[in-house]
């Protein structure tokens, strides 16, 4: 049994009370149904004081099943359910309507026939890659990769607001009020480079982490024969290496996690010394 001070004992029963009496309160029937506290989640059995946490949600959490494709549950994840339900269904009602050409509804329904048009996305084959394969192939030197690279920076990224680290691309920018003059705006560049989630998928020695990887291989290997390129098992190996080798520089997600450790501004002469020109 955990040990509280008689203060903090006092404050756990106090606000017990306080959400029991809002539940009370909140908890009636309105248009669109029940709103307020979830009484039922609650579990009696467990005093407050020695586990609030399980006191309010233990009997959710006895009764609740995490579905195997995802992390978690909870409020969020229901209302996006919700806004991902509706808005399908705004698109598929698009997609029958017999909308004005160049009208909003018209363009939703040209795209939304565009994506589940596989007989006609498998006639196109690579072709709607080409350009960027052949972007790829015209890179002969490190200034010309680094152009290609710098071409490629992912702008949505946002550890702040909405938690979004990942890009597959080298880089990710963020733009938003710069650490020491809020009055300013300031670019930021965060870490990429991997298409696992963080660097410990590929640094982890255990045995789980160690079966992600080898099934990510395989899928790597995979494309790379579906794209017709030659000894896709060798290429994924060496892809899989590289990731590996920009992992191994990355931030441990914790750290990610400190947005203080961002406020390290480069000023423009810097540039040459921390990032020198390829030239």
């Amino acid at each position: 049994m955990k040990a509280y001070s008689p203060v903090l004992r006092a404050s756990y029963l106090f606000l017990g009370c306080l959400l029991l009496a809002l539940a009370s309160s909140l908890a009636q029937p309105t248009e669109g149904g029940t709103h307020g506290i979830d009484i039922a989640a609650m579990d009696r059995s467990v005093k407050p004081g020695d586990d609030f946490f399980q006191y309010c949600n233990g009997t959710w959490i006895k009764h609740t099943q995490i579905p195997p494709d995802r992390p978690g549950v909870g409020v969020f994840s229901t209302l996006q359910d919700l806004s991902l339900k509706r808005t399908s269904a705004l698109i598929e009602e698009a997609a029958k309507s017999s909308a004005p050409a160049g009208s909003g509804k018209h363009k939703i329904a040209d795209l939304y026939h565009s994506y589940i048009d596989e007989a006609g996305i498998e006639a196109k084959a690579l072709q709607p890659l080409q350009p960027h394969l052949e972007a790829v192939t015209a890179i002969h030197d490190k200034k010309e990769l680094a152009h290609a690279l710098g071409e490629s920076l992912r702008a949505d990224v946002d550890p702040l607001n909405n938690t979004n680290f990942h890009t597959s691309n080298l880089f990710g920018l963020w733009v938003a009020p710069d650490f020491n003059a809020p009055e300013h705006y300031t670019a930021y560049l965060l870490q990429g480079g991997i298409e696992l989630p963080d660097r410990e998928y590929y640094l982890n020695p255990s045995e789980h982490m160690r079966q992600l990887r080898e099934q990510y291989q395989r899928h790597v290997a995979t494309m790379l024969k579906l794209a017709g390129l030659s000894d896709p098992d060798t290429r994924a190996a060496k892809i899989i290496e590289l990731e590996k080798a920009i992992a191994e520089k990355h931030w441990t997600l914790d750290a990610d996690q400190d947005v203080h450790k961002a406020n390290n501004p480069w000023k423009q002469s810097d540039f040459q010394s921390k990032a020198p020109s390829l030239d």
